[in-house]
């Protein structure tokens, strides 16, 4: 299991997801350069996971910046995912592809795509409970928003913290904690038990400082364990 053994040899995971508000809207060579940087700083922060997820670019743009992506992260000992596309996932060699409640289920993902570690979405109980009883087809949950969202237009009501600590407590797989997680409240999901986290937007709203809030991130997350 590919995020159980990353927790296993690191104790913490910090897992970076894009969004199209940070990213650049095209493939010229000055956008895939600032996606290289951003890559080599989250590396060199101490991220272990970078998942490339894009809702609104033209596929060909999506292919050409997931390529771009995946070699940087193959330079720089990242895991590369893929959000939704099973297609890019497959073609580029993904190590997972991240899907949520209403995608393509797990099981036609794995009928297809055998090799694929999946990740799969949660954000209430009962989706918790109905993942379970797949647990064979999936890597890891995530779970959340924990404390709401500004990156996905339609969002799930935030779960709160109390709903993270069940989850983690009952999952059979490991749990990724997401959702307006920042270094002002991280205390509180790490406290819950939580051993990897999804950030966006703290890491990636300031190009200047990702490196930096990486490894913030991560030095604050093991001292709280």
């Amino acid at each position: 299991m590919l995020l159980k053994n990353l927790i296993d040899q690191n104790k913490f995971v910090l897992y970076v997801v894009t969004d199209d508000k940070f990213l650049p809207r095209d493939a010229d060579t000055r956008s895939l350069e600032t996606l290289k940087d951003i890559v080599k700083m989250c590396a060199d922060g101490g991220a272990k996971i970078f998942q490339y997820r894009a809702k609104k670019l033209d596929m060909y743009i999506q292919f050409k910046q997931a390529e771009t992506i995946k070699h940087e992260c193959d330079n720089n000992n990242l895991v590369f995912a893929v959000n939704d596309r099973a297609d890019l996932a497959y073609i580029l060699g993904s190590q997972i592809l991240h899907v949520g409640q209403e995608d393509i289920p797990p099981y036609a993902i794995k009928k297809k795509f055998p090799e694929l570690k999946i990740g799969f979405s949660t954000h209430n109980m009962e989706q918790v409970k109905g993942a379970m009883q797949i647990n064979e087809l999936i890597d890891y949950i995530s779970f959340g928003p924990v404390f709401g969202t500004t990156t996905k237009e339609n969002p799930y009501p935030k779960t709160g913290i109390d709903d993270l600590k069940w989850t983690i407590e009952n999952s059979k797989l490991p749990v990724v904690a997401i959702g307006g997680i920042n270094d002002k409240n991280l205390d509180q999901v790490i406290l819950s038990g939580a051993r990897a986290i999804a950030m966006i937007s703290f890491v990636l709203e300031d190009t200047k400082k990702i490196r930096e809030r990486c490894e913030l991130i991560i030095k604050k997350a093991q001292e709280l364990m």
